[in-house]
């Protein structure tokens, strides 16, 4: 036999050995990468990382993204990106120049894959890599974060490969990312010269010009845009429906009010029911001033986000939203909410030209209203409600009176009966007072920062009851929480953490099983950035009711200066050698104030965490806290409390005080159980014994605690 005809077979063999044992690595990983999922699902975050690792250097599979997508909701964004790019990595590791990929991807992902085999085909290497950055890109236009998304289109532009003869539909998508992501930096000359190379062999010239729309409407050219559209879609009777939705969008933005809604009456179905035209119905109301239905469809628009934004071509960015929201906010004149909203825009992306424009306006107008302002305040009432006759039912000698007081020079001070009450920026106030039995005059004086004064009297009938109802008798509103985890930091200074990100996923499970907490109300920000944690919460501001109660849990890293007598979170962008990336307690306070929740519940599992106390004298001694009548009167008043897991000390990384945080939560069998006592009976005797560190109850006074606590409430 000769070498040659023995190399060849050897080369046979071997190839085909190669071919089996890459589909059995494939469908090795792809089950380890479910087990990953699973094991995410019930909130084993270390166990479930750690198998997604396992498969992915074992083979690269499609169902990692679908893993990727599970981090992305919790949300830990740069969390899934790190395992969209060490994927991606481990595609071009493969032995050989053939990779395994399923024949369908798109089943891979969806709910019927769990019972369906996934046939596998090989793939050329080269476009193997092109297709799952793809796929990496359309994961982070679901997940909406600029940054992101722009990261997948430069990991796409950076791909070769051999182009095929005739119609490559790979090629033909990697010069449609190459344009999305020069129309995305800015540059819309060489955008549209990329859309100039595409062959006629993949598309007739004439085609481009629906491309080149686009690219037009990023530029910010509305009524250029608008000529260019009808030019393009105008002579061909087939893109009547693309016309009327361009033609929708672009004179609601150049404020053709009547132009647009006659080609939104064209519309219907859930092509009508966009978020995105949602968005633009917005901009029209604002244009005709009706702001209070501006905020309505944005309301809408937000709601609807990603469930239909194919409808125009795009999926309006959250900056825009925000914009908007702030835009109508301005035009009711309350100019700490329009601030907010802006504010959230370009925590979102801080370039955005028309929020920075706005913002600037905004303040010049502020300061103009203010210089011209010589009338007083005007005050409502919230709590007691109008509505039911300003009638307290009530056994306790003080009670909780809540109000607004709106004024375009902004709220100094708020008095009730002489004494200064807390008030919030935007004129919400609130505070405590003593009621007589029977009728009480209750005088509001509301100060503006020009000094301009004025008073309301109202009157209060004060009904002492006794109740053995074992139910709240005060309206409840619905329980939120924030868990924010930041564990993996960016500077190598700063060691990362095993815990956080899994402490929080088990205080969540425990939140919505346990205790009147629906999951859609649970929002969780993992290895969060600084702004991050400024959107989110101000973002809450425009969700949260005055009857809503909501809970903060942070764990990650923490920092105590004390030459400034100051406490800092430190999240993942977090320099050690620079302070101003790190997060002030006193911010997070400010944040937490503008909330008009009910009970607030703060808790902290951080070093030095308990610096973000300024708290009066507590009385730690045990209450009857299964009397209804005693969970009653707290309930009533509005409560800024906080848990901590140590003073102004260090704390470990593998947390006893979580361990004594979830199992009191776990154990706990009464229908009501306050922070309080869950601190003192469960929590710091148990941390005590084990370890060194020393944890905190305390009020928040710089957030408006009045008294009362947060009462947990089991299902």
């Amino acid at each position: 036999m000769s070498k040659f005809l023995i190399f060849c077979l050897v080369f046979f063999f071997s190839t085909v050995l190669y071919s089996q044992n890459g589909a059995l690595e494939y469908k090795d990983a792809e089950k380890i990468a479910k087990s990953a999922i699973e094991e995410l699902q019930i909130g084993n975050v270390k166990k479930a990382d750690s198998l997604i690792w396992i498969s992915i250097q074992k083979y690269p599979t499609y169902t990692v993204f679908e893993y990727a997508r599970l981090v992305a909701k919790l949300p830990d964004v740069w969390g899934a990106n790190n395992i969209m790019d060490k994927l991606i990595e481990r595609v071009s590791k493969v032995n050989g120049s053939n990779v395994f990929v399923p024949e369908n991807p798109t089943l891979v992902l969806a709910k019927s894959s769990k019972s369906t085999e996934i046939k596998l085909e090989k793939s050329e290497k080269a476009r193997c890599i092109f297709v799952y950055c793809q796929r990496a890109y359309e994961e982070n236009k679901i997940i909406g974060e600029r940054k992101w998304i722009e990261h997948s289109l430069e990991l796409i532009a950076k791909q070769s490969f051999e182009t095929k003869k005739g119609f490559d539909s790979e090629a033909f998508m990697q010069i449609n990312f190459r344009s999305e992501l020069a129309t995305m930096q800015g540059n819309y000359d060489k955008a549209l010269a990329i859309i100039d190379e595409i062959p006629e062999s993949y598309m007739p010239k004439e085609y481009n010009k629906g491309l080149k729309i686009t690219v037009y409407f990023a530029s910010g050219d509305y009524q250029k845009t608008l000529e260019y559209t009808k030019e393009a879609y105008g002579k061909n009777k087939m893109y009547i429906e693309g016309l009327n939705a361009w033609s929708f969008v672009l004179n609601a933005l150049l404020g053709n009010t009547e132009e647009a809604l006659k080609s939104y009456k064209s519309f219907s179905g859930p092509y009508k029911e966009s978020n995105s035209h949602y968005y633009y119905l917005a901009l029209i109301d604002i244009h005709k001033k009706e702001y209070q239905q501006a905020i309505k469809n944005l309301d809408l628009a937000f709601k609807l986000r990603g469930t239909s934004g194919l409808a125009i071509y795009m999926l309006n960015p959250m900056w825009e939203i925000y914009k908007a929201y702030g835009d109508a906010y301005w035009g009711l004149n309350d100019y700490e909410k329009a601030k907010d909203n802006y504010n959230i825009s370009l925590l979102y992306y801080p370039e955005y030209e028309p929020a920075i424009a706005a913002m600037a306006k905004l303040e010049t107008d502020y300061a103009l209203q203010s210089s011209t302002d010589k009338t007083g305040p005007v005050i409502s009432m919230i709590d007691p409600s109008p509505q039911r006759g300003l009638i307290i039912n009530s056994k306790e000698l003080n009670s909780t009176i809540k109000g607004k007081a709106t004024d375009p020079s902004g709220i100094g001070e708020v008095v009730i009966n002489g004494q200064k009450v807390y008030s919030q920026a935007d004129g919400n106030f609130w505070g405590e007072i003593a009621l007589t039995e029977g009728l009480n005059k209750i005088t509001i004086a509301a100060t503006d920062k020009r000094g301009n004064k004025s008073e309301q009297i109202f009157e209060i009938i004060k009904k002492s009851t006794t109740t053995t109802n074992t139910e709240l008798t005060e309206k409840q509103g619905l329980n939120y929480a924030l868990l924010l985890a930041a564990q993996n930091y960016n500077d190598n200074k700063i060691p990362s953490l095993e815990n956080p990100v899994a402490d929080a996923v088990k205080l969540k499970l425990i939140l919505k099983n346990n205790y009147n907490f629906d999951e859609s109300n649970i929002i969780s920000l993992f290895n969060p950035e600084k702004n991050d944690i400024k959107r989110q919460l101000l973002e809450l501001t425009n969700i949260i009711k005055p009857e809503d109660n909501l809970v903060i849990f942070y764990a990650g890293h923490g920092i105590w200066v004390d030459k400034d007598k100051k406490g800092y979170w430190m999240l993942i962008d977090s320099k050690l050698d620079d302070a101003n990336t790190w997060l002030p307690n006193k911010d997070v306070l400010d944040l937490i104030a503008k909330l008009p929740a009910r009970h607030t519940l703060l808790i902290t599992d951080a070093c030095f965490s308990g610096s973000v106390f300024k708290t009066r004298g507590l009385d730690l001694g045990k209450k009857d806290e299964t009397n209804p009548s005693v969970i009653q009167r707290m309930n009533e008043k509005i409560s800024r409390v906080a848990i901590t897991s140590g003073n102004d000390t260090e704390v470990p990384d593998k947390s006893v005080f979580m361990k004594y945080l979830v199992k009191a939560l776990s154990d706990n069998k009464e229908k009501y159980m306050t922070a309080q006592k869950m601190f003192i009976t469960q929590i710091i005797e148990a941390v005590m014994t084990e370890t060194k560190t020393e944890p905190r109850y305390g009020t928040l006074e710089l957030a408006g605690h009045v008294g009362g606590d947060y009462i947990f409430i089991r299902k």
